[in-house]
């Protein structure tokens, strides 16, 4: 239960919002009790509209607001994504580092396909040029990283390498898009 509703983050906001909203329009009008009242107006004003509720027309609400709103941030992350590592892959860099090199390929690929079919401008073919180079290079990066960590050699060298030649390839392939 606890992985799904990890995996559904979003949708469990969803529902607690519409639980919230529909428990604060089942509360009944307020009465003379000035406490009963005002929580009964911050209620619905959080419900109803969080810009009023957050643009100071209540005062003092900021505070309190943020105060009430913290432990249901702290509780309820934001949709992580969950990377899952490729079948294979020595570790998260190394899947990671394969993944760019999937998406520069399929760039490359992309681009020769509009070269070849005309589509491509001409000055873009420089461009089209380095992104290969920076591919091969990156790519032999990466398998001497998946080498050195595959022997147990101390592979922080190799690391830095290969993240200088993917923020490499990453420019490349921004150069190309550019130059379309």
């Amino acid at each position: 239960m606890f992985q799904f509703v990890t995996q559904h983050q979003f949708w469990l906001a969803v529902v607690l919002s519409w639980i919230f909203s529909a428990a604060v329009s089942a509360m009944p009008d307020p009465d003379a009790n000035p406490a009963y009242t005002w929580l009964y107006r911050f209620l619905h004003t959080i419900a109803g509209n969080l810009n009023n509720a957050f643009s100071g027309k209540i005062p003092g609400l900021k505070t309190v607001a943020f105060l009430l709103i913290l432990p249901f941030v702290l509780l309820t992350p934001a949709c992580a994504m969950h990377y899952q590592i490729h079948p294979g892959a020595l570790n998260t860099i190394d899947s990671a580092a394969y993944d760019t090199l999937l998406i520069a390929e399929t760039v490359i690929d992309r681009a020769r396909l509009d070269y070849t079919s005309g589509r491509l401008p001409a000055p873009a073919k420089p461009a089209l040029d380095a992104l290969v180079g920076s591919y091969n290079i990156a790519r032999t990066s990466w398998l001497t990283y998946r080498a050195a960590v595959s022997t147990n050699v101390a592979s922080g060298q190799y690391l830095a390498d290969l993240n200088r030649d993917l923020t490499d390839l990453e420019t490349a392939i921004g150069d190309l898009e550019r130059a379309k």
